[in-house]
């Protein structure tokens, strides 16, 4: 009988001889060639030879010998050589890949598919067609139609009445990406303009195409905070991309594509994130996406249909679709059995992130928060100081941070802080630049020395930082007799610069170095972090959080005494009752577990409660003054920021750096300082108003030229003793490692999840990692309890 086989004629449909496919594994019986560029062109006819670009994509041996130009083979038209070596000298200088006719066929010549915006169908294009991304995203059948392809219906009313080509079938059934060699590339890609510096064929992009690098004046208009590809000569920053290689956890997702056809994933992936960051207050969807892959090929139908895993992939892994926008109703995650119900302990970062994305999913959130307010350590208080002492304003870095591009959804204004920090001494005096930078080399030479010396070393090497650091700053002393002996400063105030330094490390720690893991305290640096300026955000984090509190069934003032998860359903006690969910993500300070003031049942796991105890709780305390005048800009020189070189190591931490804010067009001047190790301890059981008296006296003493008034008001941070939080943020202690962030991340049971910025092991000690964190675990309750795959079909 007759039949069709991917829009190919069997041999009994007619009485010519046909050839099948020569090449392994494909089953086309009479292949068509897509060419048709030779007047010999043997259509589904017998040729010597069939070309094989993927199942149901061939071309005939007759068209090839077209564009080899072999005299006697071509037919009367001759001039598929010239058009072929026209192309391949653009390709060859542009490309990395070898120009070849198959290659030139697949970028000139293979067939543009398109979708129906009304039936959905698949039709091939006619190749007198201009083909750009608004056609193919306005096409439908009645319009192909109007273009004469001969479509059966004619009838604009009934063009969608026409099968779809059998091939396409073919390529939705496959239940793997469409293979064709080679891959065809994208075409007018809104990420080539970003890609300039790199081979087209290696980010999968055709070569043959012009194109030029986005004008200053344009890059200034779009969004500052969203870079998704690594800079030039820099190492790749956290949450961006190589553009010209997969990740690792890509490959993971994927490793089909990664195997096959590397470059047209990272065509497709670059594309994604070049629509965002064109604009990252809309949500990336689908439907965006779709009609800018211009490719040629039947893979341009897988392109599609992979569209909603990496959407997702990239969406879960905080890459795209950041924030506050609204998930639009076609990009909710469908649930496996109506509607599910989450209970979040805590509305800090965390837990305000993971409640945001599920609730913006059709789950039930319900937010217990055993304070007054959301934020957790970072939630805005009402105070008369233009600036918040609990609410955090510096983010330390703003390349692709949720954070900072949450605050420009919301039109916050970021301000960029320098690096400058000009020392100032007890006695008043500038520290020499020269001087300083000699320092502060010395200081990172050290350390870096720690770091060497660790490598291989097991956690019965380990031994409190601050040790290690004297130990080889000693050495370094011993063996380089004068090397700071020519300075102006005698050897007392090179030992006070030093502990300056020491205090900063402190303050990133938030412990005294003799706490401080010399092996893992700074395992994050292992990883990506995140790049760009660190930028001062007006109104703080918690006016951010509380934009992500919005629509949120938060209970406030509720706070939770016991988790029993011995059941299907989390059974959660509260003050203000009883709360019963399927998922239970807790979010409280690492403190907070410490102390033990929420129970479990039953009792956590020894793994868990190991982690709970192995991490340092960290203790730092701010200051915020407001003054009527600006003491310290002249001898400053108006930067943002300057030190306090510690009188001595018993004043490290002590007040030691301060960050400055003015807002002339309401007159206020503002200083922020903090306290931390010996300097916290300093402090201890002294008042608000005899701390604020102590920073003062520190003012004093770094500008006795100036007659330093008192604070027009001021306010002092109480983290530690506030039994809610306990704490400032965790650091690694002599003995634990970056594992326990991983331990203490893990979900128990499948239904008890945990977040925080104890819990993230890249951006650990940050309101960011924080945030991120409680993603991470919406995403896992979603791939839970969601119809999502996450592997490539």
């Amino acid at each position: 009988s007759s039949s069709t086989k991917f829009g190919c004629q069997d041999l009994s449909d007619d009485d010519h001889p046909k050839r099948p496919c020569g090449r392994s594994g494909c089953p086309t019986v009479a292949p068509m060639c897509f060419a048709g560029t030779s007047e010999r062109c043997t259509g589904n006819k017998y040729t010597p030879r069939w070309y094989h670009i993927s199942v149901g994509e061939h071309y005939c041996n007759e068209c090839f010998e077209y564009y080899r130009g072999r005299k006697g083979l071509t037919g009367l038209r001759d001039g598929g050589l010239k058009e072929y070596e026209t192309w391949k000298a653009v390709w060859s200088s542009k490309a990395q890949r070898t120009a070849s006719i198959t290659g030139y066929l697949v970028d000139q010549v293979l067939p543009f598919w398109a979708r129906c915006q009304n039936c959905s169908k698949w039709r091939q294009l006619p190749p007198s067609i201009s083909v750009t991304p608004q056609v193919l995203g306005s096409f439908t059948c009645a319009v192909l139609a109007t273009w004469g392809n001969k479509i059966k219906h004619k009838d604009k009313n009934n063009a969608c009445d026409t099968p779809e080509d059998k091939r396409v079938q073919y390529v939705c059934n496959s239940g793997e990406f469409f293979q064709s060699r080679p891959t065809p590339c994208l075409r007018q890609s809104l990420a080539a303009q970003f890609l300039t510096k790199y081979y087209p064929d290696g980010v999968g992009l055709s070569p043959t195409e012009s194109v030029q690098p986005i004008p200053k004046a344009e890059r200034k208009k779009l969004c500052p905070f969203v870079v998704p590809f690594a800079k030039e000569n820099r190492p790749l920053h956290a949450l961006g991309v190589t553009p010209d290689m997969m990740l690792d956890q890509e490959i993971a997702e994927f490793p089909d594509m990664a195997q096959n056809c590397p470059q047209l994933y990272l065509a497709l992936r670059n594309l994604v994130l070049a629509i965002w960051a064109l604009n990252p207050k809309e949500w990336v969807t689908k439907e965006r996406v779709e009609q800018h892959i211009v490719c040629r090929g039947l893979a341009r139908i897988s392109c599609v249909q992979m569209l909603p895993v990496l959407l997702t992939f990239l969406t879960r892994h905080a890459f795209i679709n950041q924030g506050l926008l609204r998930v639009p109703e076609s990009e909710v995650v469908g649930l496996r059995h109506g509607q599910s119900s989450v209970i979040v302990i805590g509305a800090g970062a965390s837990g305000l992130a993971a409640a945001h994305c599920l609730h913006s999913h059709g789950i039930k959130v319900t937010v217990l928060e055993a304070k007054t307010s959301v934020g957790g350590r970072v939630s805005a208080t009402s105070s008369n100081c233009e600036v918040d002492t609990y609410s955090g304003q510096l983010l330390n870095g703003c390349w692709n941070n949720p954070l900072a591009i949450m605050a420009y959804q919301l039109g916050l204004n970021l301000q960029p802080q320098s690096d400058s920090c000009p020392l100032v001494t007890t006695q008043g005096q500038l520290v020499p630049d020269d001087l300083d930078r000699r320092i502060e080399f010395h200081y990172n030479a050290i350390l870096d020395i720690v770091s060497d010396w660790r490598r291989g070393r097991g956690v019965q090497a380990d031994l409190p930082l601050i040790d290690k650091f004297k130990e080889f700053h000693e050495e370094f002393i011993r063996e380089t007799e004068g090397y700071f002996s020519e300075t102006a400063f005698s050897q007392e105030e090179v030992r006070r610069l030093v502990n300056f330094y020491l205090s900063n490390l402190e303050f990133a720690c938030g412990c005294s170095l003799d706490r401080a893991s010399s092996l893992h305290w700074d395992q994050n640096e292992d990883l990506p972090q995140l790049g760009g300026p660190r930028m001062w955000v007006s109104g703080g984090f918690g006016s951010i959080l509380k934009s992500l509190a919005q629509n949120l069934d938060i209970r406030l003032d509720c706070q939770v005494t016991e988790v029993n998860y011995s059941d299907q359903n989390i059974v959660v006690h509260s003050s203000q009752g009883d709360f019963i969910a399927e998922k239970v993500i807790v979010t409280v300070p690492l403190a907070v577990l410490q102390k033990e003031l929420i129970k479990f049942h039953p009792p956590l796991p020894e793994f868990k409660v190991k982690a709970i105890q192995s991490l340092g709780a960290g203790k730092v305390e701010k200051v915020t003054m407001q003054f009527s005048e600006d003491f310290w800009s002249e001898k400053t020189e108006n930067q943002l920021l300057f030190g306090h070189v510690p009188e001595s190591e018993n004043h490290m931490g002590f007040f030691n750096v301060f960050y400055c804010h003015q807002h002339k067009e309401k007159n206020t001047h503002i200083l922020m300082s903090h306290l931390v190790g010996r300097g916290l301890a300093l402090m201890d059981g002294k008042s608000d108003e005899e701390v604020v008296d102590a920073c003062v006296k520190v003012l004093q003493s770094l500008f006795p030229e100036k007659e330093v008034p008192q604070p027009v008001t001021s306010t002092v941070s109480h983290w530690r003793e506030d039994k809610h939080t306990g704490m400032a943020y965790s650091y690694i202690p002599v003995g634990a490692s970056g594992d326990t962030y991983d331990n203490m991340a893990q979900c128990i049971e499948g239904h008890l999840h945990f977040a925080g910025e104890a819990t993230h092991r890249q951006f650990p000690q940050t309101v960011t990692g924080a945030y991120i964190s409680g993603l991470r675990e919406a995403w896992n309750i979603l791939d839970d309890l969601s119809l999502i795959k996450l592997e490539p079909v």
